[in-house]
């Protein structure tokens, strides 16, 4: 007898299918209806309440270049060894202060001492050869006055005698190179100042200044009572500057310290960056004051103000556009809607622009572009002409 589906499950499953699609049609619906509500908010006719604005109102705005750079020392000397050697005793530490001519560490004397010996013993024996060639040579003089030495014996002493002296002055030499190299293995402080030594240890090899790589930096000797800050300054901004122009200059490392400045030393010619190849010049702040805190090494921010106005009309960075034209404009509020608006700016920072005509103080302006207004902008310059566009800090 072959088995049969009872028809209450068939009923079951089809009830179960028909409560299944309602649920899915009513979270259709439910969605759709929540769409229409929320999308014009987002992105329909309502985008235009949406949009930020600000007003024209007074600010005081400072022009200013802002770069990076370390402190070091308005007078410092590298020390580096002038022949290669080992190092066998450091006489100072990091940090001491020196004077001129001060001992701060020696290199192994001992093949330079028993070259020394070994000249000095050839300088005595070519002293003894330099005797008897001079006796050698007077002897046949004499017999060359009497006419019983031949022209050719007298000559062959006559060259000994000669090789005789340049043998004596060649050893002299050598023994006098010896000596020299042996006061370059004392490294002595060039000047007074402080001590900056780098991490080294009694038995170490250090290579001379004279090879390929410019020898091993043993540290330097600094005037820690004048410091400076030497930066890098784009092609674009460093035309803006000008020696003895003020500048400020922060320490990252104290946040709350704010030093003052001055620009001493603007480079000629310029470096290449070695990150974007651009073309940079060095420039070197001094700064005014001194901290014991401040340290050479110390990465530091430095400021330079170019020009700084007082309580004028000023908007957001982000208010102002700029067509194909470089003609400057801000959209205006009009009513319940916006207006296209040619402007002159002056000197901006990092937040607000100068406004020197366009605007009156009130307006608002958006920070955004509104929905309407698409592609490129036509527009002529401000009839207006410019006003003087700020003082430069220091005049």
């Amino acid at each position: 007898m072959s088995a049969s589906t009872p028809p209450s499950r068939w009923l079951k499953f089809v009830l179960r299918g028909i409560v299944v699609l309602a649920i899915l049609a009513g979270l259709g619906w439910g969605g759709r209806w929540m769409w229409k509500q929320i999308s014009p908010g987002l992105f329909g006719n309502k985008r235009e309440e949406k949009i930020p604005t600000a007003r024209v109102k007074p600010a005081s705005i400072s022009e200013e270049i802002v770069a990076v750079g370390r402190l070091r020392a308005v007078f410092s000397t590298e020390l580096r060894a002038e022949i290669n050697g080992r190092i066998m005793k450091i006489f100072a530490a990091d940090g001491d202060g020196v004077k001129r001519d001060q001992e701060i560490l020696k290199l192994d004397q001992q093949d330079i001492l028993t070259q020394l010996q070994e000249s000095d013993r050839n300088i005595e024996a070519s002293k003894l050869r330099l005797q008897k060639a001079r006796r050698e040579f007077e002897r046949q003089q004499d017999l060359k006055n009497r006419g019983l030495v031949t022209p050719k014996d007298f000559e062959e002493t006559r060259i000994a005698l000669a090789l005789a002296e340049n043998d004596a002055a060649v050893y002299e030499a050598r023994a006098a190179n010896l000596r020299d190299k042996l006061t370059k293995t004392i490294i002595r402080a060039p000047h007074d100042g402080t001590l900056l030594l780098r991490d080294l240890t009694e038995g170490q090899l250090v290579t001379s200044a004279a090879s390929q790589n410019g020898g091993t930096l043993l540290g330097e000797v600094a005037d820690l009572t004048a410091l400076m800050v030497r930066t890098n300054i784009n092609e674009i901004d460093v035309a803006r500057l000008k020696v003895a122009d003020a500048a400020r200059v922060r320490v990252d490392s104290l946040r709350n310290m704010m030093l003052n400045g001055e620009i001493k030393r603007i480079a000629t010619i310029a470096n290449e960056s070695v990150g974007d190849r651009t073309r940079v010049f060095p420039v070197d702040v001094v700064v005014d004051e001194t901290d014991p805190r401040l340290r050479p090494g110390m990465s530091a921010t430095v400021m330079f103000t170019l020009a700084h106005v007082e309580d004028v009309p000023s908007v957001p960075l982000s208010a102002v556009f700029s067509n194909a034209d470089s003609v400057r404009y801000v959209f205006l509020r009009n009513g319940e809607g916006f207006e296209v608006r040619g402007i002159d700016i002056g000197i901006a920072d990092t937040r607000r622009v100068q406004v020197l005509s366009g605007l009156a103080a009130g307006d608002e302006v958006t920070l955004m572009r509104p929905l309407e207004y698409t592609g490129e902008i036509p527009i002529a310059k401000p009839a207006v002409p410019p006003k003087p566009r700020g003082k430069r800090a220091g005049t």
